[in-house]
């Protein structure tokens, strides 16, 4: 498949360094598990049209793998640390950065709080609405980028809840100084993100011996090489349409909200519980407690 002819979009060179990978025991299979492109960030900027677009295209099987808890990852490694940094939310004003298909307004909402969702995929949102109309809890949604929230007034929300979103937006800048603008002074701000350390760098993966092995007895380590060139990934799962993601170095993240007058109170690495590995061996096993995947990082807007 032509994943740039895929997204209408024009070809692009291919740095000779970038990684082109396939993961799976065969090469040749018709489904691999995920191919990803990466391409240096200052030979192209994608723009939210071409974002929103491949989100659209993806929206749809993006639900038919989420049940009312999100997907494995969410449910048993990201949420479980969210909502510990949360703490009560009853009677708070919440707004969900990168809402998707709106899982984690319901289950914020029917912790008592207000919850806002907001994303860049209109077909995303059609999604969460339509559960709204099904099982009514108040929650509003909208269609925007995060980089330019002016439907938001000043200092709406007591606090944002941005999960696996932020690492997709083009404009980091802009994005996290719409999130101040539009926090309550001392609100707090959580996100969550592919881990940039591990997870995201443009050549990663696991070395194996036998090299054609998929096996997790066979994973010898985690390799991370380029892992300071900010990128534009284009990924794809299984046959799913492909879209967009970026690689920023850790610094990036940590000098913006700097910039942008947070206090960084949370800095986690989550995992999944004993039980969690135990009872979903085949999905974290030998794996999520060697490497970091992700990312969950709290701060406080400064009075």
């Amino acid at each position: 498949m032509d994943y740039l002819e895929y997204l209408g979009e024009h070809p692009w060179q291919l740095h000779p360094d970038m990684l082109k990978k396939h993961k799976g025991l065969d090469p040749e299979a018709e489904l691999p598990g995920e191919t990803s492109f990466y391409f240096p960030l200052k030979k192209r900027i994608v723009t939210e049209e071409q974002i929103s677009r491949a989100w659209d295209k993806l929206a749809d099987k993006w639900d038919s793998g989420y049940t009312e808890h999100g997907d494995m990852n969410r449910k048993y490694v990201i949420d479980p640390t969210i909502f510990r940094l949360t703490g009560s939310v009853k009677g708070l004003s919440i707004l969900d950065a990168g809402c998707g298909n709106g899982y984690l307004c319901r289950l914020l909402a029917k912790k008592g709080a207000k919850m806002v969702g907001i994303d860049l995929s209109r077909r995303f949102i059609e999604i969460a609405e339509q559960k709204e109309k099904e099982t009514p809890l108040g929650i509003m949604y909208y269609i925007g980028t995060l980089c330019n929230l002016a439907m938001f007034q000043n200092e709406t929300f007591d606090m944002i809840i941005s999960n696996l979103a932020i690492m997709d937006v083009h404009d980091l800048e802009k994005a996290v100084n719409e999130l101040h603008r539009i926090l309550k002074k001392n609100g707090k701000l959580i996100f969550s993100i592919m881990h940039p350390c591990f997870s995201s760098p443009p050549i990663h993966g696991w070395v194996r011996m036998p090299l054609d092995s998929n096996r997790k007895e066979d994973w010898l380590y985690w390799k991370v090489d380029r892992y300071f060139e900010r990128s534009v990934e284009i990924w794809q799962y299984l046959d799913w349409p492909p879209t967009y993601s970026f690689h920023r170095p850790l610094s990036d993240y940590i000098k913006t909200l700097v910039r942008n007058s947070f206090t960084i109170t949370d800095f986690e690495e989550p995992i999944p519980s004993k039980r969690a590995m135990s009872e979903h061996f085949r999905d974290f096993g030998n794996e999520y407690d060697r490497i970091s995947w992700f990312l969950i990082v709290g701060a406080k807007k400064n009075a």
